[in-house]
């Protein structure tokens, strides 16, 4: 059987295809501005706030849904169409929401933005992965991972300075240029690919049950912690996510040429590397959460101040993922997975340790200590993973790292939240506070929740350690 011809053009240097990926990751990770920008569109569009959690969910739900079929669609349609059209669909849609007048158009936008990313996180990895020998993926992923991680550090900073400045659609609109930009570059590595040989088709049903069974998984999750795990919605939404869910598993047997090969997962070693992937992420996702609240209501820093403070953590992940990718090329990646998520718990347990009397220093320590181990995990995990893939199904491969970390995040914010009630609500009983919220509750809740936290996160050192070593991809 004759495949795609996916490779890019060898005219083109390897260099300015990691830049125009690497900065595609940056602008997708810019959305971070926006929710700083959350008090002003509430006021814009008169809502109360947890109808602010829409403008996250139609967003994170999309793109996270869509993430494999739009990597295999890359695969069979080209890498560089994909990263095009992504780009230019983020344009749009950034103006989209920076001028909708109701809050249902700004929705409807946020939905395109979500639709926009998937295609741009679907294509961007395997573009790096294509262009750069096995021996150098390691480093190349780790620059990929240090671009995403910058920009999800600046966003809160960009928008605060632009919010204040201008208005809150300006976190938006600032964005439009750059995807412009970056679609050009794209578009024209599109004119030099060179003609494709042989045909596979796209397994559209595939495709679709796919993104109806996470996108009714995910939004269960999230709405689960509000209307209760009793709810019919809620439970209807399990149902119908387990009925797309064998749905896909059906299809994808049939499936002359499925979206994902599910004999992939019949390796210990790809399966652990996912999982890993997810446990990561579940358990760092509570600084997102709490810390915030920690740092302006409990230690009493601005706004401003807290969220430099915040910066400590993504900054240390930027500063060491292209050094971990670098020596994943050197020296396989378990050990540099397992020492990641080793400095990732005692980062997490550090911050179980903050109280009242902690300063500064203290919270820029603890974050960065779980930044660095996250940098050192992130590249060398993605490294393995997509190493694992054949290189015809690169797209697929980068959109799996993406999904898990995604789902991680989901899993993370609604365990911690769920958490943090029954635990603040117990010490609130022992404090014989007649309310749930008493703010000395906050912290010993606060504490527990990240104790718990590391405690995850040390099972998934575990884990990384004893896993087998597999014959495909790199230990």
């Amino acid at each position: 059987m004759e495949l795609i011809d996916t490779t890019p053009p060898r005219t083109l240097p390897p260099r300015l295809v990691l830049l125009l990926a690497s900065f595609s990751a940056l602008l997708s990770s810019l959305d971070s501005s926006v929710n700083i920008a959350f008090p002003a569109i509430s006021a814009a569009f008169a809502l109360d706030v947890p109808a602010m959690q829409w403008i996250v969910i139609s967003y994170v739900l999309t793109y996270a849904s869509l993430l494999l079929g739009c990597g295999r669609l890359a695969d069979v349609w080209g890498h560089q169409r994909v990263l095009t059209w992504g780009l230019l669909l983020s344009a749009i849609a950034f103006l989209g929401c920076g001028l909708a007048a109701t809050f249902p158009l700004f929705l409807t936008a946020r939905v395109l933005q979500g639709i926009a990313v998937a295609l741009v996180l679907a294509a961007a990895p395997a573009l790096i992965t294509l262009s750069v020998p096995a021996e150098k993926r390691g480093q190349a992923l780790g620059i990929f991972q240090m671009s995403a991680a910058i920009g999800f550090a600046l966003g809160p900073l960009l928008g605060g300075i632009l919010v204040d400045t201008f208005s809150w659609q300006a976190v938006y609109l600032f964005r439009i240029f750059p995807a412009i930009l970056l679609a050009i570059l794209a578009f024209s590595r599109t004119a030099l690919q060179p003609g494709r040989k042989g045909h596979q088709s796209f397994d559209l049903l595939g495709a679709l049950t796919l993104a109806g069974g996470v996108a009714s998984i995910l939004l269960a999750l999230s709405r689960g912690r509000d209307l209760g795990w009793s709810s019919p919605i809620v439970i209807g939404l399990l149902a119908g996510a387990a009925l797309c869910f064998v749905g896909f598993v059906v299809t994808e047997m049939r499936a002359r040429y499925p979206v994902v090969d599910l004999g992939l997962f019949r390796r210990p070693a790809f399966t652990m590397a996912n999982l890993l992937n997810v446990l990561a992420n579940c358990s760092a996702f509570a600084i997102w959460l709490l810390v915030p609240y920690y740092i302006v209501n409990t230690l009493g820093y601005s706004a401003k101040i807290g969220g430099l403070l915040l910066t400590a953590c993504p900054a240390a992940t930027a500063l060491v993922a292209p050094f971990a990718g670098q020596l994943s090329d050197r020296f396989g990646t378990t050990r540099l997975s397992s020492l990641g998520l080793g400095l990732e718990a005692v980062g997490l347990w550090s911050i179980s340790q903050l109280d009242v009397n902690s300063g500064a220093v203290s919270v820029i320590f603890t974050l960065a200590m779980v930044g660095l181990g996250l940098g050192l995990f992130q590249a060398p995990n993605m490294s393995f993973v997509m190493g694992s893939i054949p290189r015809e199904q690169q797209g697929v491969a980068g959109s799996m790292t993406q999904m898990m970390r995604t789902l991680g995040v989901v899993l993370g914010v609604t365990a911690a939240s769920m958490l943090f009630a029954s635990r603040r609500a117990v010490h609130a009983t022992h404090l014989n506070s007649p309310r749930g919220d008493d703010p000395q509750s906050f912290v010993p809740a606060f504490q527990d929740v990240f104790f718990i936290a590391a405690g995850l996160c040390l099972v998934a050192t575990f884990l990384s350690l004893v896993r087998k070593k597999s014959a495909t991809g790199k230990n």
